[in-house]
């Protein structure tokens, strides 16, 4: 061989590798712990979808899928987190309603944008519980209101976060009730002040009030979907006495925009994909959610959380709650 040919040839290897070491980091994806932050704290539908999908994730995959709870300003905090995390694919957010739909519309100062992620993955809609205590004088919808008419003040309407704040305000306009808002920490604290007699009802989803309803904890008066839930047949759904009442929520998983697309579109696959194995797909419709078709790409993903997101500004509209 001549000397310029060899030249040529080992001119070539270093190029040779680089592409080479380039396909095996895309393919390596993940290759270590990657974190799913959850806004809230644990007990709440994001949390436990978050940890059943984390582990179905971890046996495909084999690196570690952690879970991290940053509770704190209807979810702003943790979100915000993510935003300024790498935009690498190993921090990832487990979005929801409160936190890419809602807060948009509820707060006048945000720390994040929703524009500023990319949703990978839709878990999931569910329809909110509205609980009251276990021995209200109460049955139905109707005598609740009936009831709540005639005291000389407001009730109290107790929430976790934006999902089961923005129910109740809107049971208010349509039903006519007048509500005294008291804020919690989140779902499950005012799910125990509901139990304790220091608010009459709360609207959290069917997630967070499953195990609390099954366990007669306290009692669930109606569903927020437009129809009753599967695995509740017996609860009537707010609709059947007022029929414009209809509101639902979501969760899903979302990384920064910025995320390289090679990542986004594992992720995407990756996750589906997990939400569809038999046993995990079980769990995900016992916990009252309805998944997407499997083959949702990224892009219909975010169309999803965008029609969300104008969806929940006409609902917060209607309820007549004013930015913060």
């Amino acid at each position: 061989m001549k000397r310029r040919d060899v030249l040529a040839a080992l001119g070539g290897l270093p190029v040779a590798a680089a592409l080479g070491s380039g396909a095996r980091a895309q393919e390596a994806y993940p290759s270590r712990l990657v974190k799913i932050l959850v806004p809230f704290g644990p007990g709440g539908s994001t949390d436990i979808i978050s940890r059943l999908i984390g582990k179905q994730l971890e046996t495909v995959t084999g690196k570690p899928f952690v879970i991290e709870n940053k509770p704190g300003a209807t979810g702003m905090i943790g979100t915000t987190q993510v935003k300024n995390a790498p935009a690498d694919g190993y921090t990832i957010l487990l979005g929801s309603t409160s936190t890419l739909a809602a807060n948009y519309s509820l707060y006048k100062t945000m720390t994040y944008e929703p524009s500023d992620f990319t949703t990978v993955a839709v878990n999931g809609t569910i329809g909110n519980f509205m609980l009251v205590k276990q021995d209200a004088p109460y049955k139905t919808v109707k005598e609740f209101v009936e009831y709540a008419k005639k005291q000389p003040k407001p009730l109290f309407s107790g929430y976790g976060n934006a999902s089961s704040r923005v129910p109740a305000a809107l049971f208010e306009v349509t039903t006519g009730v007048k509500f005294e808002e008291v804020a919690y920490r989140d779902a499950v604290a005012s799910i125990q002040d509901l139990n304790a007699g220091r608010v009459d009802c709360v609207f959290p989803d069917q997630v967070v009030g499953e195990s609390y309803v099954r366990s007669g904890y306290v009692r669930a008066l109606a569903v927020t979907s437009k129809e009753r839930s599967a695995l509740f047949p017996d609860i009537p759904a707010v609709a059947e006495t007022y029929p414009e009442y209809v509101i639902i929520s979501y969760s899903c998983f979302s990384v920064r925009r910025e995320t390289p697309d090679d990542i986004k579109k594992k992720l995407n696959r990756l996750i589906m994909d997990a939400i569809y194995e038999p046993a995990v797909l079980e769990r995900v419709k016992q916990l009252g959610f309805l998944p997407p078709p499997k083959d949702w790409t990224i892009e219909q993903c975010d169309a999803f959380v965008a029609k969300e997101r104008e969806d929940w500004t006409k609902y917060i509209k209607l309820a007549k709650i004013e930015a913060q």
